[in-house]
């Protein structure tokens, strides 16, 4: 089915990593004391997901045009397939253009919120976000081509979501939200990251610097596998200033599951269930400080 296939062109699969950061930044600013209100995080959720959808689509486009031979990874849901998007339609073009329209829902989403609250620092926040969004595959930045995606996508899926959402609810619970988007800004990164194994041939002929291609597979498994167990030295900080160890647990879970599915030779193939634990770490461990800041646990 065409919407199937649609689907998988946004890169529907990954918007996990926009709710997710919501829904800690607003569970952190409530166990702060901030009563819940239904409209903000629901403006919330459709501007992070505008955002992310419009850029999915507008890196399906740029990268779709962007390539001389056949996509790295055609017909993947996890791996990032290149002609997914401009192949839905006749003309290109047209995948340009739903990408602009995400991208202007999810910003005017943003900017009634703004208003809404007369957060002024939540103006400062979305155009940040905005910005990294747009320019991750997007003339002229394009920051996935140039070594920087991971620290990008750090800061916008972890500090500048997380922390967002938790000022949208007055600022209350700060010190829980920061450290929380530094956990979720880890993962997040990590799967950036494990997209771009099975893809390295055709980000080498595209000329892009990411770390796959500038340290070969040897060097950057050894990288990457280290990514996902980052937030556990990071997280016994936390629990020092209350943090909870459920979401330490799951994470070393998680990291052992990746480790197992990772594969120790460069078989493009083979990747998907490595990135699938990458992303399924990210969900479960930002339910799990969701349970903590609740649980106490």
């Amino acid at each position: 089915m065409r919407i199937v296939e649609w689907i998988r062109a946004s890169q529907a699969i990954l918007f996990e990593a926009s709710i997710l950061p919501a829904i800690v930044g607003t569970a952190a600013a409530i166990h702060g004391g901030a009563p819940f209100r239904a409209v903000p995080l629901g403006l919330i959720l459709l501007s992070l997901i505008g955002i992310q959808a419009g850029a999915n689509l507008l890196k399906g486009y740029f990268e779709g045009r962007d390539r001389s031979s056949p996509p790295s990874s055609p017909g993947s849901w996890f791996a990032f397939d290149s002609a997914a998007a401009v192949h839905l339609t006749r003309d290109p073009r047209t995948v340009l253009r739903l990408g602009r329209l995400s991208f202007a829902i999810g910003v005017g989403a943003g900017l009634l919120l703004v208003l809404l609250t007369m957060n002024l620092a939540l103006l400062f926040f979305g155009i940040a976000g905005a910005v990294l969004a747009w320019s991750y595959s997007s003339p002229p930045l394009q920051l996935s081509y140039r070594g920087v995606g991971e620290i990008s996508t750090f800061l916008a899926f972890g500090p500048i979501m997380t922390v967002g959402a938790t000022v949208a609810f007055g600022g209350a619970g700060i010190r829980d939200s920061l450290f929380a988007s530094v956990v979720l800004g880890l993962l997040a990164s990590a799967i950036s990251f494990a997209r771009y194994f099975p893809n390295r041939a055709e980000d080498s002929e595209k000329g892009k610097r990411t770390p796959v291609t500038s340290l070969g597979f040897p060097g950057a498994r050894r990288l990457f596998l280290g990514l996902p167990l980052l937030p556990v030295p990071f997280g016994f900080i936390w629990w020092f200033f209350g943090g909870g160890v459920l979401w330490i647990l799951l994470t070393v879970a998680f990291w052992i599951a990746i480790l197992r599915a990772f594969p120790k030779e460069e078989t493009a193939s083979r990747f998907d269930r490595a990135i699938a634990w990458t992303v399924a770490a990210h969900a479960f461990v930002g339910l799990a400080i969701v349970v903590d800041l609740f649980a106490g646990l």
